[in-house]
Order: C-alpha cells, then structure tokens, then sequence
C-alpha cells in the first residue's frame, strides 16, 4: 500500500477528559489489554503501510511508554517505521498548534521526506478493524482528491457531542458534509479518516497556512465539497464509538459479545489488534470466585464474582467482592465484599472493604487514576 501513515494522538481528549487528564486520548487502555493506538496501527500495518508518523501534543508520555520503537507492529527499522512527532511551534512560530491544520503544518518536513504518493491520515476516537486496501483502492480508482471513511455500523454514536456526518449519492460521492450535533436523516456518520494525495495535501496545507485558515474539514474540506471529487468509502466493519464517557464504558461491553469482539478484534480475519507484550502468569480463581460473560486479561486474582465485565491485567478482586458491569483497570484492587455497578475504575485504583459504588450505563461512576476508595 503506497501511503505514509499520520495519526494524531491528541484529537478529541477533551470528549474523553475524566480519562485523558494524564494521558493522550491515542494512550487510554480499552479492551482489557490494549490501548486505543493498537487499533490504528495495526490497521495500518495490517494494510502494508510501514511509514507512519504519530502526532502528539502533550500528556504523551504513557504513549510513548507503550508504543516504544513500534517492535510489536514491526516498525522498528532502520528506514520508514514508526516516527514519533512531538509538539513543535506552527509554521507561523506563534504556539503549540490546536487542530490538526496547525499540526500537519508543523510538521511539515516529515511529509516532504516521505517517499510515498499518498497520505492516510487517521485518529483514535473510532475503534475497529478495517481493511484499508479495498479503503485505498477505491480512492485510486475513483481518482477523487480525497476520500473519507465510513460505515454503516458505528455503535454508541452519543447524541449532543459534535461529529462528521455526509451525504452520499450512490457513486459514493460526497455531496453534503457538516460538523454537527445531530446527524441528519440519511446521512452517514464518517470516522475521521481521510486518504490524499500527498503533494496535493503539502500544497493544501501551505495555501491553508497563507490564507489563516484553522479547521481541516471547517475551512478546507467541506468547501471543496461543492467543487471537488470528494468521496467517502463504507467498510464493513463495526465501528466502536468514543464519543464520552458512556459510550466508553458501553463500547467496552459491547465487546462482551463474541460478533462484535470477534469483528473488532479480527478473529478469523487475518488482521490481528497488536499490542505491547507484557509477561503475566495466568489469572488465578480462588475456590468460591465466579465469573460469567465477562473479559478477564492474564495477570489477575479474581476471588470474588465477576459479570459482564472488562477486567485489565494485574487486577485483584478480594472474597466476597461483587463486580457487575464494569471496566476494571490495571493493577486495581477490589477489596473485601465491595460492590461495584456500572463503574469504570482507572489505573492502580484501591476500593477499600466494605465499599458499595454504583453508576448506570447512561451515567457511569468514575475512580480518578491512582485514587483510593
């Protein structure tokens, strides 16, 4: 596949706050063992793109903890592989860039050194396993000047929180686009992923710079709409949402289903989700634990009951402790005849004996990384 890959770390932290304040939206843990950047890499990778570029802008050192050289997606190399591109000052040398028009234009030099004709440029607040050479395909062959993605399955889309909707005539052409709130009837919902050419988007970007412009999709893309071949591509796939906290906790579960956690994490499909290897013995079960339809990651101690839950590597869930459709982070510990609802507890959070936590699915309680209940 001849296209440099660029994925921005940082967009859309502020939809995700409660779980960003100390890590970039691309660094937060999902799925019981992965962050949400293994999905975009590996779909990269999965695709035959070896150059890729991961724009960060701050709270990235737990991304760059995880991804490290790229070993697990084998893109340490000593030409192309993965390329870290940390916050620089805009083109103009006024600040830190706020959107992605700033950061591509900051980081400029890297698209001038890439060798390859085209550019994919992705973020991590869509999760799924796509396959992006019928994606890229389809852009050679309609000769559009850039294509968008989409799909027709994208689950716990949040009502009220802004996104990229289209209209799609049946060519696959985009005839209206907008960034709205509500997405109007027929219209497709598209994932934040777009395909060019890649002189074309240094020559976007450099007349975008001259003009002031400070929207990507705002101030470029949606007025080429009218004038340019614009296209958008349907996968296939599921589309996992990340829109909020409840769509968080709700994507989670969802993979509590074997279709959806199969489609996600391309079981069967040749496109396996890579993540960074972490040794781990085997989770332990005392004697009167019980677990049902639940993830469980190697690593834990599980002695109390476990439901419908996501439960992360490192876990300790004490006797007599109940943990009903929750997402359990990392190196926490439940403690003794705790009962949990509907929550989501952070990295290394403690919830000492006795306690009784409870959200709903529509409003989640919340344990702050590191915190002690």
């Amino acid at each position: 596949m001849d296209a440099v890959g660029i994925i921005f770390a940082n967009t859309y932290d502020a939809d995700l706050n409660e779980l960003t304040q100390k890590r970039t939206l691309a660094a937060v843990p999902f799925a019981g063992r992965y962050r949400l950047i293994d999905f975009t890499l590996s779909n990269m990778v999965n695709s035959g793109i070896r150059n890729i570029g991961l724009i960060t802008k701050g709270n990235y050192q737990s991304l760059l903890g995880h991804v490290r050289t790229g070993a697990e997606w084998d893109l340490d190399r000593k030409n192309s592989g993965l390329t870290i591109l940390p916050p620089f000052s805009t083109m103009a040398g006024e600040s830190i860039y706020d959107n992605r028009l700033e950061a591509l234009a900051s980081n400029f030099s890297f698209l001038r050194r890439a060798r390859e004709k085209y550019v994919l440029m992705c973020d991590s607040s869509y999760v799924g396993n796509v396959d992006l050479k019928e994606y890229f395909d389809f852009h050679v062959q309609s000769e559009a000047v850039l294509t968008g993605l989409y799909s027709d399955q994208v689950m716990n889309n949040q009502k009220g929180v802004k996104g990229t909707t289209a209209m799609v005539d049946s060519d696959g052409r985009i005839t209206e686009m907008e960034i709205t709130k509500e997405s109007p009837e027929g219209s497709k919902i598209l994932i934040n992923t777009w395909l060019i050419d890649r002189e074309r988007l240094m020559e976007i970007i450099e007349q975008a710079i001259r003009d002031n412009k400070r929207s990507l999709r705002r101030d470029v893309i949606i007025p080429a709409v009218e004038k340019q071949k614009i296209m958008a591509f349907r996968t296939d796939s599921r589309i996992l949402a990340l829109d909020n906290l409840q769509s968080y906790l709700a994507s989670n579960l969802d993979l509590l289903d074997k279709d959806v956690r199969a489609d996600i994490l391309g079981t069967g499909k040749g496109r396996p989700i890579l993540t960074k290897t972490r040794d781990s013995a085997p989770t332990r079960y005392g004697h009167e634990s019980k677990t049902s339809n639940s993830l469980i990651a190697d690593g834990c101690v599980i002695e109390g009951d476990v439901k419908n839950s996501v439960i992360f590597r490192g876990v300790r869930i004490k006797k007599g402790a109940v943990v009903e459709n929750s997402v359990i982070m990392q190196d926490s510990t439940v403690g003794e005849y705790v009962n949990l609802n509907y929550a989501i507890l952070d990295k290394n959070v403690i919830i000492q004996d006795g306690r009784m936590l409870s959200g709903y699915i529509t409003h989640p309680f919340f344990c702050q990384r590191n915190s002690v209940i």
